[in-house]
C-alpha cells in the first residue's frame, strides 16, 4: 500500500512521534480486542481482524531490519517479540494509559513488547510510510533494552536512546537536518545534559528528537558506529570511548551541523 506523504510530516515538530515507556507493564492495559493473528520468524503480531491485511508488511519491515540491529548490538533475543497493533489512535492512547496524548504519539515499547497504531489508520499527523518507520524505531528500543537491561532506565541518555532509534529506523533526512541547522542559527541549542533531564513533553517541545538524531549521526559519521555501540553499552564512559571531554564533543556536533571544520 502506498500513500502520499503529508507535507506536515516533515515539519520539525513532528519529529516528536514516540513515547517509549520504560516501565515493564502497564496496569489496566486494554488488549482484550487484540488476537494473535500472525507470527513471523522473530515476532508475534496481535491485532483486530481489520488490521490483518497490514501485518505482512509490518513483518517484512521488521524482519528486514532485525539481523542488522541485533548483530550491531551483539545480542541474541531468544523469544519472539510481541507486536500489538491498535486499530486507531484513541484505542492506542487508552492502552498506554495516556488518553489525552497528542496525535503524534503513535508508538511505544513497554518492557519487551512493541505497541503501535495501525498504519491503515494513522490519524491526522502520520502516514502509512511513517508508521513503517515507527515500528523499526520501537524495535530498536527493545533491542537496546535486551542489550543493556536496566541501564536503559537508569543510565542511557535520552538523546542517545532516541537518537539511535531514529538513526537505525532511517528517520533522519535533509528536512530534519536543515531544521536543526536553522534552529542553531537562531538560538543556542540545549546542552546534552538538558536533553537528558527534560521530561518527555519538554524533550519534544525543545525539538529533542531532531537534535538527538543529528547528534548520533555526527558521532557515527565522525567516529564510527563501533564507538557509538560502545557508548550505548557504557554511557558513563563517554570521555574514555571518544578520548575527548563531552563538552568538546558537543562543540564538534554544532560545527558538524553548521558545516564548519571540526576542531
Amino acid at each position: 500500500m502506498k500513500t502520499k506523504i503529508k507535507p506536515i510530516v516533515v515539519n520539525v515538530l513532528l519529529i516528536v512521534f514516540f513515547v517509549c515507556l520504560t516501565i515493564p507493564k502497564l496496569v489496566g492495559q486494554n488488549n482484550d480486542s487484540l488476537n494473535l493473528t500472525k507470527e513471523s520468524q522473530h515476532f508475534k503480531f496481535y491485532s483486530t481482524n481489520g488490521d490483518i491485511k497490514v501485518l505482512d508488511s509490518l513483518a517484512l519491515t521488521l524482519e528486514k531490519n532485525y539481523s542488522r540491529i541485533t548483530n550491531r548490538l551483539g545480542l541474541q533475543i531468544e523469544k519472539k517479540i510481541n507486536v500489538r497493533v491498535f486499530p486507531d489512535i484513541k484505542s492506542f492512547h487508552v492502552a498506554i494509559n495516556y488518553p489525552d496524548a497528542p496525535d503524534w504519539v503513535v508508538g511505544s515499547c513497554i518492557g519487551d513488547e512493541l505497541l503501535m497504531v495501525s498504519p491503515l489508520n494513522p490519524g491526522s499527523i502520520h502516514t502509512y510510510e511513517s508508521l513503517m518507520q515507527v515500528i523499526v524505531h520501537e524495535f530498536v528500543h527493545i533491542a537496546v533494552y535486551y542489550a543493556i537491561g536496566n541501564k536503559v532506565v537508569t543510565g542511557l541518555p535520552k538523546w542517545l536512546n532516541e537518537g539511535y532509534a531514529q538513526y537505525e529506523a532511517g528517520q533522519v533526512n535533509e528536512p530534519i537536518r536543515k531544521s536543526v541547522e536553522s534552529s542553531l542559527r537562531d538560538k543556542v541549542p540545549p546542552t546534552w545534559t538538558q536533553l537528558i533531564t527534560a521530561s518527555a513533553m519538554e524533550f519534544g517541545h525543545m525539538n529533542g528528537y531532531g537534535l538527538s538524531v543529528t547528534i548520533v549521526e555526527f558521532l557515527v559519521d565522525t567516529y564510527g558506529i563501533d564507538k557509538l555501540v560502545s557508548l550505548i553499552k557504557e554511557p558513563e564512559n563517554i570521555e574514555t570511548i571518544y578520548g575527548l571531554p563531552e563538552n568538546t564533543l558537543e562543540k564538534q556536533w554544532i560545527q558538524y551541523i553548521k558545516h564548519e571544520k571540526i576542531e
